[in-house]
């Protein structure tokens, strides 16, 4: 005989008035430990979190959306102008100066280069809130870390220059 089948027996040994009063104890116990499904936090969140965390990163280091680590196989990597990624700052190219007077010249150029990706803004250097339509967020520049890139933008990145105001 198991524990389980003598603890019912010795129960229904008990009076109605203390089967009650055990019955609701139990109860009680039952629902101070237990959450929801739908309070619980879900499986995926903290990934969610770790990623959302890397694409904020990603706009503040000028690193492209397609060199993210859950974007591309490391085989995979080219070189993409502008992009500050370790593989892309390691890449010594020859012709990387008259890609980046190309793109100089013609702000329409970086957009031929790279293949138009399913985040729709991703090759753009700003793009419209959807939360505050009035406000203008920046998000990739293919001109830093080149001789063409914006003072402004440089000295906010480096911290090297100072910067006077009128």
């Amino acid at each position: 005989m198991s524990l389980k089948d003598n603890l019912k027996k010795n129960i229904e040994i008990l009076p109605i008035t203390l089967q009650k009063k055990i019955y609701i104890l139990t109860w009680r116990f039952f629902w101070r430990d237990y959450v929801p499904l739908t309070a619980q936090i879900p499986s995926w969140y903290n990934r969610k979190v770790i990623v959302e965390n890397m694409i904020y990163q990603s706009k503040l280091k000028n690193i492209h959306f397609l060199h993210l680590s859950f974007n591309i196989i490391e085989e995979n990597k080219t070189w993409i102008m502008g992009c500050q990624c370790e593989f892309c700052l390691g890449i010594d190219m020859k012709k990387k100066r008259d890609i980046y007077i190309k793109h100089y010249n013609n702000p329409g150029y970086f957009n031929s280069l790279i293949n138009e990706s399913t985040m729709s803004n991703c090759n753009y250097e700003y793009f419209i809130d959807t939360r505050i339509p009035s406000f203008l967020q920046f998000y990739y520049d293919p001109l830093c870390g080149s001789d063409y890139e914006d003072k402004i933008r440089l000295a906010l990145r480096t911290n090297h220059l100072k910067l006077t105001f009128n």
